[in-house]
């Protein structure tokens, strides 16, 4: 088979290519926001989680993110580090309640607002249409 094709085929259609090269860009523009506050976009999405579902378990966090408990719990460190997050004691089945700290609820509010500029800019760039058939579009490869 010819491998300009193939080259051409997956560079042109590939959803999973266009989809990291998208994720990639947008990360990278709000990580650039959140950079005063000390915070990348993965974290400031961590802290948004802890905050509202105060899970029971890094395993519920993990299925609620979508994340497996290894990569979450690596992700997590830094946050316990800094003082963002907090693990409570160990209960049943070892399972250790994951809250956001008075400095955590802190960074969360100081980083919201640059979270918000990068988040409006985006959408404007989509405009309605476009940010409508994104999260149709998303929604439905869940």
């Amino acid at each position: 088979m010819d491998q300009t094709i193939i080259h051409e085929d997956v560079t042109q259609r590939c959803t999973a290519g266009r989809l990291l090269r998208a994720a990639r860009r947008i990360t990278r523009e709000y990580d650039d926001a959140l950079r005063p506050v000390d915070l990348t976009i993965a974290q400031f999405g961590l802290l948004n989680a802890v905050g509202r579902f105060e899970p029971d378990s890094i395993s519920e966090l993990a299925d609620l993110l979508a994340l497996d408990r290894t990569t979450l719990s690596r992700n997590l460190k830094p946050l316990e580090k800094a003082g963002l997050i907090f693990r409570g004691e160990e209960g049943d089945g070892r399972r250790r309640r994951l809250l956001l700290t008075t400095l955590g609820v802190r960074r969360l509010e100081e980083a919201y607002p640059l979270w918000q500029e990068v988040q409006n800019r985006i959408e404007g760039r989509l405009r309605e249409d476009g940010l409508s058939q994104l999260t149709a579009g998303l929604k439905r490869l869940r």
